[in-house]
């Protein structure tokens, strides 16, 4: 093959991969759909609810993973010693064309936020702004998913230090 033959046949190869539309989305997206689903499963564990008082419970919950494409849910029950529960559930989805997350977080005694962020290796950092609905906003917060080697930790933390609550949940895989 002569140089030019060779330089046509690597210019032809170059538009074809140019033309395939969204092949680096899709191998990104693929990359996100792995991270999801290493989230689906049942996880349980222990952690700690910290008011702004400074007042702290100790918990003990329960979350399922449900992962479906660039979408997951995590279904959660939380107890305390004194026998006082509550439901989290927190939708995701993923979007390829801008690489960010977004969804909500429901908690049954009132708290409704919005969620909004994006993912760094193991971790999905998310803005937590509580809505209208909200039983007793809170000031925003950020909301951590960390997929750790044996489970997964949920992290929220106020962005303003003596106002809202502040969680922290270490979840091992069962």
């Amino acid at each position: 093959m002569t140089g030019h033959h060779l330089a046509k046949a690597l210019a032809a190869a170059a538009l074809l991969i140019l033309a395939q539309p969204g092949a680096a989305e899709q191998e990104a997206d693929s990359g996100e759909a792995g991270f999801l689903s290493s989230l689906e499963g049942r996880f349980s564990g222990n952690g700690t609810l910290q008011n702004a008082g400074g007042s702290s419970r100790s918990l003990k919950c329960e979350f399922n993973g449900d992962q479906e494409g660039s979408r997951l849910s995590l279904d959660g029950s939380c107890t305390t010693a004194a026998i006082l529960s509550a439901t989290i559930k927190i939708e995701l989805r993923h979007d390829p064309k801008t690489g960010r997350y977004a969804g909500t977080f429901k908690e049954s005694t009132g708290t409704v936020a919005n969620l909004a962020g994006t993912r760094q290796g193991q971790r999905l950092t998310l803005a937590f702004n509580e809505t209208a609905e909200s039983v007793r906003p809170n000031p925003p917060a950020t909301l951590t998913i960390s997929r750790q080697q044996d489970g997964v930790a949920l992290t929220l933390r106020g962005s303003q230090p003596g106002q809202g609550q502040n969680l922290d949940l270490s979840l091992r895989e069962n």
